[in-house]
């Protein structure tokens, strides 16, 4: 196991990362003569302490040093994220905080930030599914589910599981905001304030897909042939299915199946884009819809968004006449 003494040295080698922004303002400070050196090396020393602590509290194995190496860094962004925040970003307000406030508390400002974002992340993770009828539950008059149509329905894609999976390690697998994410880069860390507002949008748009989903009629769901929970992205698969049902047969269903979908691209795509009659058709029905189900306005424009985005998705799959 490693010693105490190799913990210690690890944090003492450990260097700031120059993209963050706790590493620009001690430049900042620097370049201006305006922190003495036994302020800076006080400083340096309180994030030391500062890693100590969360090395402790985080880790088990103390003979891994990758897992260490990620925490000193961890202590480090979380650091930064709390001055960048206290600061509004300008580097002389963060040297002048720099010389009035205990370090730590910029760590538990940017604690704080992130734990709220991991919060939100456990939650979906927990909840952001569609769950099968309990066994006892009355089903349709001869119906059996197999095993495979009893899974729960993820209301996040395969991508989106990916980016929760890194937050919770204060990750991020996406560079962009996306309304729904759909490929992922390798998870780099949470660098600046931006990244971390731009990753709570990112949540958002999950909460109110689920929020969305959660208000359609979800009745028959688990009847579906073949069943969702197979399918990558299973919700834009719901709502094509409910898209294509309301345009050719004007009721509310989510069966799917290929017959249907090329009907449904003859009628409502010309030259691989999506008719503009057909387009505010189905988008007023799904706004209409959720405002009757009374659901706020974020919901509804984010349900509408994400309906275009499913139709140009499928324009992709349009053969060409």
């Amino acid at each position: 196991m490693t010693s105490k003494t190799n913990k210690f040295s690890l944090v003492a080698e450990a260097s700031l990362d120059g993209r963050l922004f706790l590493a620009r303002a001690f430049l900042h400070a620097d370049t201006l003569d305006r922190i003495s050196r036994e302020r800076m090396d006080t400083l340096y020393q309180n994030i030391a302490a500062i890693a100590h602590k969360l090395i402790t509290m985080k880790t088990t194995d103390l003979s891994d040093e990758s897992a260490l190496r990620t925490h000193i860094q961890t202590a480090f962004t979380l650091t930064s994220l709390g001055l960048e925040y206290g600061s509004k970003g300008d580097l002389d307000r963060a040297v002048q905080l720099l010389h009035k406030t205990r370090i730590v508390k910029f760590f538990q400002i940017g604690n704080t930030l992130m734990e709220k974002l991991l919060d939100r992340a456990r939650h979906l993770l927990e909840h952001a599914v569609i769950l099968p009828p309990s066994p006892d539950e009355e089903r349709p008059l001869g119906v059996n589910y197999t095993d495979l149509e009893t899974e729960g329905i993820q209301i996040y894609t395969q991508a989106e599981l990916e980016f929760l999976k890194a937050l919770l390690i204060y990750r991020t697998t996406v560079q962009t905001l996306q309304l729904t994410i759909r490929d992922t880069e390798t998870p780099r860390p949470l660098l600046h304030l931006a990244e971390v507002e731009m990753v709570d949008r990112q949540l958002a748009c999950i909460e109110q897909r689920c929020d969305y989903v959660k208000a359609l009629p979800l009745d028959d769901l688990f009847t579906l042939d073949p069943p969702l929970s197979i399918f990558p992205n299973p919700i834009e698969r719901l709502t094509l299915g409910l898209m294509v049902n309301l345009l050719l047969y004007r009721q509310v269903d989510f069966q799917l199946d290929e017959d249907a979908r090329q009907d449904f691209h003859q009628l409502a795509y010309v030259d691989g884009k999506v008719r503009e009659s057909f387009r505010q058709q189905l988008i007023d029905w799904i706004t209409q819809y959720l405002e009757q189900a009374q659901h706020p306005e974020s919901v509804k424009m984010y349900a509408a968004s994400y309906w275009e985005d499913c139709l140009q998705m499928e324009s992709q799959q349009v053969s060409p006449e």
